[in-house]
């Protein structure tokens, strides 16, 4: 049911699809064409609400919808990560047709996404459910990842394997083996390591970047229940663990990315192997960063649930 006094209007969203992509990715897409022709130009949902006019109009409501679809951005631009390593295998047109079906697919899911999720936060507005539920439904599913995470996976397993693979090209030289059997053992194992910073990592990575956006705006929403949550988030000891594993995800893909890289380029010589394997040996204390982020995570969601279901 709608409030008394409310005003017609239209609200608009407008986003763009590399707002949360690496710059490498999104010059890799402009760079192909048939690949960068399946993007719309921009992602747009159109739909008449009736609202409070002291809260909202037209231009307020277009400046605050785009940030509420950062999770769904940031996993389309994963999948666009992972598909830029797909291309690298791909070789033959078939290969290549069905990487096109692979972002198709995840472009077609995100815009669906994206429809459904604004739809029903316009209408939880327009009925006056809006200021307690809004700012929840952005991190719906992002909490919902968290129950999936591994801890132990976000940075010690992905550092072990990338330590082991560079560790091996080096001893390969320095104890005349053959060392381009190790780059090739190499090139196949590190795509493990590549997954599980994708997959595990990333996953994490977003969840932290959600919380930390948007604890400010729920501790001051008019629902105790929301902003109490909000609060929860604003504790230093749950924000600042949230923040460092953040800049430590960005840290490790900085140099394993690269690392990868090099490995199927063929450009990791023994030298080069020592100077990875000494970079990763110095990151081994990222993974207590991820012990303390996962638990405050866990913590979340927990206190997350109830506030859902005090809001039922």
């Amino acid at each position: 049911m709608v409030a008394e006094g409310n005003k017609k209007m239209t609200a608009n969203l407008e986003l763009k699809w590399r707002d949360e992509m690496r710059t490498d990715i999104i010059k890799w897409i402009q760079s192909e064409k048939d690949i960068l022709k399946l993007f719309p130009k921009t992602i747009t949902y159109s739909q008449k609400v009736e609202l409070n006019p002291a809260k909202w109009d037209e231009g307020k409501l277009k400046k605050a919808l785009p940030k509420m679809f950062r999770p769904e951005l940031k996993n389309l631009a994963n999948r666009m990560s992972d598909a830029m390593k797909l291309a690298e295998k791909s070789k033959s047109p078939k290969e290549h047709n069905k990487l096109l079906t692979t972002i198709k697919k995840a472009i077609a899911e995100t815009e669906k996404e994206i429809y459904e999720k604004c739809e029903e936060l316009l209408d939880d507005l327009e009925t006056g459910a809006g200021d307690a539920k809004a700012g929840l439904a952005m991190g719906k599913k992002a909490m919902a990842e968290v129950s999936k995470l591994d801890a132990s996976k976000v940075f010690s397993a992905p550092l072990e394997i990338a330590m082991k693979t560079a560790r091996t090209i080096h001893q390969a030289e320095t104890k005349g083996k053959d060392i381009a059997s190790a780059q090739d053992s190499a090139k196949k194992e590190i795509e493990d390591a590549i997954k599980l910073l994708g997959e595990t990592g990333k996953t994490a990575q977003n969840v932290a970047k959600y919380l930390a956006a948007n604890g400010k705006k729920l501790s001051v929403n008019p629902k105790g229940e929301v902003a109490a949550f909000g609060k929860k988030i604003l504790d230093k000891k749950v924000l600042s663990p949230l923040q460092v594993l953040d800049k430590n995800i960005d840290k490790l893909d900085a140099v394993l990315t690269p690392y990868a890289k090099g490995l199927k380029d063929g450009k990791v010589d023994a030298h080069k192997a020592q100077l990875f394997e000494s970079q990763f040996d110095k990151m081994k204390g990222l993974q207590k960063s991820a012990d303390v982020a996962v638990a405050a995570m866990k913590d979340l969601q927990d206190a997350f649930k109830k506030v859902q279901k005090d809001l039922k």
